[in-house]
């Protein structure tokens, strides 16, 4: 299991909680679990983009927005980056460049 530091960003009075996601990966299954305020959020999925924009989604309905590359608009994952981190932050009318590609959980206002 592995411990990610992520900052939300709290929509009902836009101040911050820091929050531990964890990531557990079983070589079939990727999950996502976090507890925010005694309310526990989780989301799982062979892919781990997939898996991230569930848990973003899950966050976001409670009243959160993760900080974080990965939860931008703009973000998107290439069939090559499956199955990892990394996400390509793209420009509209541009096409990636691997200068665009962060990692999902980069700290992003």
């Amino acid at each position: 299991m592995e411990d990610i530091a992520v900052r939300l960003k709290r929509l009902n009075d836009t101040g911050y909680t820091d929050i531990t996601v964890w990531l557990k990966d079983d070589g079939n299954t990727i999950a996502f679990s976090t507890n925010v305020e005694g309310k526990e959020y989780s989301s799982e999925n062979e892919d781990t983009f997939t898996a991230f924009k569930m848990l973003k989604d899950e966050l976001l309905s409670g009243g959160y927005k993760m900080c974080c590359a990965g939860a931008m608009e703009n973000a998107v994952q290439s069939g090559m980056m499956a199955g990892s981190d990394r996400v390509y932050l793209i420009k509209e009318g541009e096409k990636p460049k691997p200068s665009d590609a962060v990692g999902m959980f980069d700290y992003m206002e």
